[in-house]
């Protein structure tokens, strides 16, 4: 599936979060480490590709099966008030997808161990009530003295939750003795502030100081820290989470590849050679480097609709899809529609020529990536056509040809200041398109 590439290039990574693992499990210790990336920087692809890795690795390997891996998904079961709950049932869901493949008998009895351990929790839940009603703890005990009945109704629902939560630990202390047990958190960033918290506090109180226990969180420290301001004030945000994170390891936007693959139904569009093919890749991951993947993902998306809206059915030259992507990229990061300015680049390529929000939105590296991909495409100047310079017949060189033709007219092979040297009617009908397709950028929205 186009969905499972690994177009940002995270096996280096995965590998890594293996490593850890491994030698956590070696060593028996409990531990919650953080993964801190970016919303759009591939979190959730980095955890499920890492639970996959651990599933294929065990059915090849009896003799390495050593891990219960569960995965809780914060925002779906974020309507259970209390996270403990949310918790255990995330827990039960996954032993229940497990007993349903259909495994060994001596897995099969140990998954089946782990749901009676888990069913054990459910029913002192239910005894005490706990997840009926949110339970703040915290402000039960600010607000304890208001009166006597009031005192001692928190104080009974305090001693419950206490109840449930010393069962808990207890059930997966004992899950732990057969095997490291993995519990992989993701979607905290999509939470209300409130109940991000919630869920970090409940980590805390259930799985800290477990041996051989790993709770790994899929986090973005910078959300992470506006929630915890939110709610707390202006406190060390740094410290605060040293209570919950022993450590966390850095996921960038990554450079991406494999867009062939990744956005197979938009490249059919379009004919390209196996050399123009490591052409586009090569300049496909310059011009989106550091948007995060859904972004990446949303000019794709936006790119392919606007195409369809205008072309005739038959496979363009890969050089429009180039100008389609490079456009809705630099508008996207400028916020405006004209962009004149990078069909002025071999002519005046000043980055100080720049107006100050095209300088904040573009920055002088981003600049220079464009830069040097001009200068590739671009050919010396041809002396029999004046002051035009001429387009070398690569992606490059048409793409910026068809930039031009985004803001210029065209006239027998010309363009602002390009030329085209082996243009036909087809590079006039393709001018057209191009013209079309600036008209729809405002119009059409993929947000």
């Amino acid at each position: 599936m186009a969905d499972r590439v690994d177009v940002l290039n995270r096996n280096m990574f995965i590998e890594q979060l293996w490593s850890i693992v491994r030698i956590l499990s070696r060593e028996r210790k409990g531990c919650c480490f953080g993964i801190d990336g970016a919303w759009g920087s591939g979190k959730t692809f980095v955890l499920e590709e890492f639970e996959r890795r651990i599933s294929k690795q065990q059915s090849e390997e009896t003799a390495d099966n050593q891990f219960y891996v569960f995965h809780y998904d914060c925002w779906k079961y974020d309507y259970y008030e209390e996270p403990l709950l949310a918790i255990v049932i995330a827990m039960l869901d996954t032993v229940q997808d497990k007993l349903s493949e259909g495994l060994e008998r001596a897995a099969q009895s140990l998954w089946e161990n782990v749901k009676e351990n888990l069913y054990a929790v459910m029913g002192e839940a239910c005894k005490n009530k706990i997840g009926v009603n949110l339970l703040e703890i915290g402000k039960f005990v600010d607000k304890i003295k208001e009166d006597t009945e009031s005192e001692r109704i928190k104080i009974d629902e305090l001693s419950g939750f206490r109840k449930v939560l010393e069962k808990t630990r207890k059930e997966i202390k004992g899950m732990a003795e057969d095997k490291t047990m993995i519990i992989v958190v993701d979607e905290l960033d999509r939470c209300l502030p409130e109940y991000s918290i919630k869920v970090l506090e409940r980590l805390h109180h259930i799985f800290d100081g477990l041996d051989n226990v790993i709770v790994i969180v899929s986090m973005d420290k910078s959300q992470l820290k506006k929630s915890i301001i939110e709610i707390f004030g202006e406190i060390d945000v740094d410290i605060y989470l040293r209570k919950f994170i022993a450590f966390k390891i850095d996921l960038d936007k990554g450079r991406a590849s494999m867009y062939a693959q990744k956005f197979a139904s938009y490249f059919y569009m379009f004919r390209m050679t196996a050399e123009e093919s490591e052409e586009i890749e090569e300049l496909f991951a310059d011009i989106l480097y550091g948007l995060d993947m859904r972004t990446q993902e949303r000019i794709f998306r936006k790119a392919q609709i606007i195409h369809e809206m205008t072309e005739d059915g038959a496979a363009e030259d890969c050089s429009i899809m180039a100008f389609e992507i490079l456009y809705l990229t630099v508008s996207l990061k400028t916020k405006q529609k004209d962009v004149k300015w990078l069909c002025k680049m071999r002519e005046a390529d000043d980055y100080n020529a720049l107006s100050k929000r095209e300088k904040e939105s573009i920055g002088e590296k981003y600049f220079e990536t464009l830069k040097k991909h001009v200068y590739k495409g671009i050919e010396t100047e041809y002396k029999s056509r004046g002051s035009y310079y001429g387009i070398a017949s690569t992606v490059t060189g048409k793409m910026f040809f068809w930039l031009s033709n985004a803001f210029y007219t065209y006239n027998n092979g010309t363009c602002g200041i390009y030329y085209f040297p082996n243009h036909d009617e087809q590079t006039k009908r393709d001018v057209d398109r191009v013209k079309r397709f600036v008209e729809l950028i405002d119009i059409v929205s993929c947000d």
